[in-house]
Parts: C-alpha cells; structure tokens; sequence
C-alpha cells in the first residue's frame, strides 16, 4: 500500500489487508516513517484498530440505556484520528454529530479482538499494549499513549476458503397464550421426523428464539431461562449436509409442522446456501512478495 501511495496512486485496490493497514499505510507515507520504526508503526496500527470499526468508538455498539447512554444515535458521527510524526494520537469525530468519544469507547475498542495485549500480532509490527493510557482531553476528544511496537513477525496468517457442502435454515413462529409449550412440542415432532427421514450424519441445531436461544450449546443442551418465557417464540432449524437434496429434505420438515405440526405455527421461512469454510494457517514470511501495478487511465 505504501508503495502504491509513493508511486502517486490515487485509488489503491488491493486484496486482503490487515483492517489497521488502511491507516497505518497513508501514515507512513505522510510521515516518512521507516518500516523498522517499531514504536511509531505501532502507533500508526493502534490508530487503525481504534477506527477500523467506524463508529464502533463513538458509541455505535457501546451503548446500553441507562448504564452507557449515548446521545444522538441516529446521527452518529464517524470516528477521526489524529496522528502527530511522534506517534502520538487523538481520537475525535465531526462536531455538531451524534455519538460521544470518551475513555470508555476508546477502551472497549482498544480491546477489541485483542488476544495478548502484550504481543498483538500485525503483519507489519507487534504491538504491546500493556503500557497503554488514555486520557480524556476535551469534549470528544480522546488521547492515547503509550503503546510499543516489537519486530513484525517472521510468518503472515493465510486463509484458504473452500466449498464444504450445504447449509439450511427454517423457522416457523408460535404466539399467545401456551406458546412456549407448543414450540415445545413442534421441536421435538421436528427432530423426531429428522432423525426417521434424514441421514444420521445430518448436523442439526434448534433453537427457541425468545427462551435463551442465545446461550443454547450446539451440542444441544438447553439453558433454563430464568426469566418469564416470552409469548412469542420462533422455533428455528439449522443443517448442514454434503447433499443440498438433504439439507432441503430437513427443512421441508419444518415446512410440514403448518399442518402437521401444534396449533398455531406461522410465518415459516426457508434458506438454503452453499457452505463455504475456512481454515486459516501460517506461511513463511519470505515466501509472500507483495506486487504493485500502476495503470494510468485515460483523461476526458
């Protein structure tokens, strides 16, 4: 990316990048940084993790009414970093927008998928964060100091992609009064009728949605609420399978609780997708040479 900006490119297309390269490139180029200025790479990299999630740090997905409030949510203001030749940093947005930018949004963002604060791992530098402070400074307007930088690691992270079969999902609704029993009632007809239809090595997941479905394990097991079960409840169905013909085989079963299913079922949905998975591995770093083409287009 720097290399692309040095030969005075005006539009940079690139394939995947670190999310903080996005920063981290245009700061070198503008500062003159060397790429063995460790501290000052770490900072241009903090830069682009603290924003790399837009308004993730003026309070998009921070707040929480009454113990994080945040004014002005349907005007968020998109997040600005000033980066100074020193590394030094602040973090601020538009006046005049929504949102807020206070230490509390920073931190949250600053420990955003962060695995070892010592040792975050970049292709082009390894931050410590362990010395890290921020520090409010005005209205919005948020300094962050401290971080280090440690030598880029000698392999890059790969990820290959690849087709893995099939995937399928189907819900049906069930409201008003016994609702809960009768979703119930409908889960278990449904994973009796694919366990009588459908192969054994069909992977299926239910969830009640509206009665902790998000704290269900996938192996199965149900957490018992501890709150009133809602009175309207969604049961869902999620397979995967090698065979598409199988995956639409289970989801027609849900499809069949209509009328073959409780009292009161609706809304029935149904999606089916190719399954594409991932697997990511660790390739020797003088193995991967970064290329840059520069096409001139024509004017008028």
């Amino acid at each position: 990316l720097v290399e692309a900006l040095n030969q005075a490119a005006q539009v940079v297309i690139t394939g995947r990048v670190a999310d903080p390269a996005l920063a981290l490139a245009p700061l070198r180029y503008h500062h003159g940084w060397a790429e063995d200025d460790w501290d000052r790479l770490a900072a241009g990299t903090l830069a682009g993790h603290l924003i790399e999630c837009g308004a993730q740090v003026t309070g998009g997905y921070f707040a929480d009414p009454g113990l994080k409030d945040v004014p002005g949510m349907a005007r968020l203001g998109y997040p600005i970093v000033e980066v100074e030749r020193d590394g030094s940093l602040v973090v601020t947005k538009p006046p005049g927008t929504g949102g807020v930018v206070s230490e509390r949004t920073v931190k949250e963002q600053l420990l955003y998928e962060i695995h070892d604060p010592g040792a975050y791992v970049t292709p082009d530098v390894v931050l410590d964060l362990t010395q890290v402070e921020v520090r409010q400074t005005g209205r919005d307007r948020v300094a962050v100091t401290g971080v280090r930088g440690k030598p880029a690691p000698e392999r890059l992270k790969t990820t290959l992609s690849f087709l893995d079969g099939y995937q399928g999902e189907a819900e049906i609704s069930y409201a008003g009064p016994n609702a809960l029993a009768r979703a119930k009632l409908a889960r278990e007809t449904l994973r009796e009728r694919l366990a009588m239809r459908c192969p054994k090595n069909l992977r299926s997941r239910f969830d009640l949605i509206g009665v902790s479905s998000v704290f269900d394990g996938d192996d199965n097991t149900w957490a018992s609420p501890s709150h009133q079960a809602s009175e309207d409840l969604r049961l869902r169905l999620a397979v995967e399978h090698n065979d598409r013909a199988v995956v639409e085989l289970a989801t027609q079963e849900l499809l069949a609780l209509y009328c073959c299913g409780p009292a009161g079922g609706g809304g029935v949905r149904r999606h089916h997708t190719p399954r594409l998975k991932t697997a990511s591995f660790l390739v020797p770093r003088h193995q991967v040479t970064p290329i840059v083409k520069l096409y001139q287009g024509e004017s008028g």
